[in-house]
């Protein structure tokens, strides 16, 4: 079958999936608003993780069929476009295009450049060693993706490396789907671990990273040997990316840049005593940038490097959350999934698997980390409970699944934004998702004899 064959039949199948949910009667439990939202859910995966349509435009289905949708209006299905991520991702963009236009990319890239000694596998190992350390000075990994895409790109470029070859591929994916997982290792890293740590509860930063850097960090090490192998051998670097020029004095442009990023992650590290949004101190980093005669950036140059695509689909996935959420769809998914795992009387590390699984399945339907949690670790301590299991370990397997198995680009602002890059397609994060399940599953397997170490065994001691 041809690509367009393909994309043309995956269209179809999306349009077909809406009009079953919405002509059918309800399923048992689920009401018609909530069949009509896992509909448009439905049709949204199919279009998404194929790629049928351009990111966007499945964007705009999603928004047209949550319009569409019985008592819903379009302020309804335009909702999520009020959420604080899509402002947060403007001025992140901002940041990342300064990064960019002030020549801080290039100079990072010198560097980069120079330490791998020219060698694209030297670049590649040092970033998967580096990104632990990395989530300390800038927890937010989608900062963290506006900050060093650039600098990964020109280093790449230095080494002869386009957007077609592995090892632009092999980087960018690491970016989009391993790095966040350095960020989620830390308590105040994202909004997965404030999430996961205030459902389960009373966790002190210290002992949430005790519990979960182990985990996370083997996921970051594991993955990024899969994801080496996964790719193939990376391309030979051109002869003379390692003879990288002298370092020169910062320029005005770059001072100003390191200045504003530094007032901004200085917002985001002391949020504990301000209380503002991470998207308040990423709005003002843009504005400064912005200001003529102040900042590095014309606005012409700050729109050509926002992508509406990004916007609209990050947007439109917080609508769909919302939906699924308000709905019902969310909850009667969940009630599916007690049903059939608290039913389950094999091992209990046979229950740990089937709940990475079926929290695999659920994060297809939906995107929002934070709603996935919400939804998922309820539903896991009633799991736990129902089959004698300790509610925190699997409360906390949920957190980790949530954030490692990523099937398909929109899934997380993170991956889209790497992925926005050009340089991997959807396939490639099903590969990589694949993959991230099957280690995922092996390494909490194995972190379940270190948490009970720790005085957290996976039976419940009730």
């Amino acid at each position: 079958m041809t690509v367009k064959g393909r994309n043309e039949l995956c269209l179809t199948l999306a349009v077909l999936a809406y009009v079953a949910a919405r002509l059918a009667p309800p399923l048992a439990g689920l009401t018609e608003v909530g069949q009509a939202a896992m509909g448009v859910a439905t049709a949204g995966m199919i279009l998404w993780i194929f790629e049928a349509v351009p990111i966007g435009v499945t964007a705009l289905i999603v928004i047209i069929l949550l319009a569409l949708n019985p008592g819903m209006k379009l302020g309804d299905a335009v909702h999520g476009f009020t959420s604080e991520v899509v402002f947060f991702l403007i001025g992140v963009t901002a940041l990342g295009t300064a990064v960019e236009a002030s020549g801080l990319a290039q100079r990072v890239a010198r560097f980069l450049v120079r330490h791998a000694g020219g060698s694209p596998t030297r670049l590649y190992i040092q970033m998967i060693v580096a990104l632990p350390a990395l989530a300390f000075l800038v927890p937010s990994a989608i900062t963290r993706n506006a900050i060093m895409i650039p600098a990964y790109r020109e280093a790449l470029s230095g080494m002869g490396v386009g957007p077609t070859g592995r090892a632009g591929r092999a980087l960018m994916l690491a970016l989009g789907m391993l790095n966040p997982l350095a960020s989620s290792a830390l308590l105040t890293g994202g909004i997965a671990s404030m999430a996961a740590a205030t459902l389960l509860g009373g966790f002190t930063w210290l002992g949430w990273f005790s519990l979960m850097a182990v985990p996370y960090y083997a996921l970051i090490f594991l993955g990024g040997i899969y994801l080496r192998f996964m790719v193939g051998r990376f391309e030979a670097a051109a002869a003379v990316a390692a003879d990288a020029p002298p370092s020169t004095p910062l320029s005005a442009a770059e001072l100003k840049t390191l200045v504003v990023l530094a007032m901004a992650s200085i917002l985001w590290l002391t949020d504990a005593f301000h209380s503002l949004s991470p998207a308040i101190p990423a709005l003002i980093a843009a504005a400064i940038l912005l200001c003529p005669q102040v900042g590095v950036l014309s606005w012409k140059a700050f729109e050509a490097k926002l992508s509406w695509g990004l916007i609209l689909t990050v947007g439109a996935s917080m609508s769909l959350a919302r939906s699924m959420t308000e709905t019902g769809a969310a909850a009667w998914l969940g009630k599916l999934f007690v049903a059939h795992l608290a039913s389950v009387t094999a091992a209990p590390a046979l229950i740990v698997v089937l709940l990475v699984i079926a929290v695999a399945l659920a994060h297809l339907a939906i995107t929002n980390l934070a709603a996935c949690l919400a939804l998922l670790i309820p539903v896991a301590v009633t799991v736990a409970g129902a089959a004698g299991l300790n509610p925190l370990v699997c409360g906390l397997v949920v957190a980790i699944a949530v954030d490692a198995i990523i099937l398909y680009p929109v899934q997380t602002a993170a991956n889209l934004l790497a992925y926005e890059s050009g340089f991997f397609d959807a396939r490639d994060v099903r590969r990589l998702g694949l993959g991230m399940l099957v280690l995922t599953i092996a390494v909490v397997l194995l972190v379940l004899p270190y948490w009970s170490m720790l005085s957290l065994p996976l039976r419940s001691s009730l």
